[in-house]
């Protein structure tokens, strides 16, 4: 049995997420039935994140056991021929059987991308939030600041979140400008349910003025949801990267 270790890449707009749905289109329907095609004698497949309707993957590893002699390069051709145009496979690796894209991994990190302004940017707008009003990037970095470090984010979850215990490491939340974008990349051991998407709408809460950066730390410690901001919505959220240990030589298809 081979452990083929494959990298994807797609814009989420027109999937409901990652996991199959018997009616509705998923990442994971459109992977599986490519694969049934090139693997006709069966599968196993492994998915080291289960993404949102609407989010994107930038590097998004999953594994696929199969008994079969196609070479690694040979699946991922085979894949690009056989995918629709908004989902790709970017790399393909065999890795030990026992790897395994979820269990093995040590954190992951997320882009999500503000648009700011009243003017649409059809090349920007499946990709990115729109918000009219002008963001202060520098207190968006002191309310970010706030929550580095290992916390219970119960603010931060989504009200069906099922993790059994909220504490979370954040290792890294920098936030800066490029362009008519406000960037925000947050990375983390794991995350909870809607945890990004959350933290990204306090920050923009921040950013306008509506709460001084302090209010992120008062969020944390009061674990309240209620009290937290709005969810921002899924189209500018990216699963960026998914991390391993060195010596896995696993860390992604290509640098971005």
């Amino acid at each position: 049995m081979r452990n083929f270790l494959l990298w994807l890449r797609y814009d989420g707009t027109d999937f409901h997420g990652w996991q199959r749905q018997a009616n509705a289109r998923s990442v994971q329907g459109e992977l599986e039935a490519a694969l049934a095609r090139m693997l006709p004698e069966g599968f196993r497949l492994g998915s080291s994140s289960r993404t949102d309707a609407g989010v994107h993957g930038v590097n998004h590893p999953v594994n696929v056991w199969a008994d079969t002699r196609i070479p690694a390069d040979g699946l991922r051709k085979g894949l690009s021929a056989l995918l629709p145009r908004d989902l790709a496979v970017t790399g393909v690796l065999d890795v030990p059987e026992a790897f395994s894209a979820r269990k093995s991994s040590l954190g992951k990190t997320y882009l999500y991308r503000i648009l700011q302004g009243d003017c649409r940017d059809p090349f920007v707008e499946r990709f990115a939030w729109r918000i009219r009003h002008h963001l202060d990037v520098e207190a968006m970095r002191e309310g970010a600041a706030l929550l580095l470090g290992e916390h219970d984010f119960s603010a931060f979850r989504s009200a069906e979140c099922d993790a059994p215990s909220a504490r979370r490491l954040v290792t890294g939340i920098p936030v800066w400008r490029e362009g008519r974008e406000v960037r925000i990349v947050v990375s983390g051991n794991a995350f909870l349910r809607n945890m990004v998407r959350i933290i990204v709408g306090c920050l923009a809460e921040v950013g306008t003025g509506r709460h001084d950066p302090p209010w992120m730390g008062e969020l944390l410690e009061g674990q309240d949801r209620t009290k937290a901001g709005i969810t921002a919505p899924a189209r500018g959220l990216h699963l960026w990267a998914v991390s391993y240990a060195p010596d896995l030589l696993c860390n992604g298809a290509y640098d971005w």
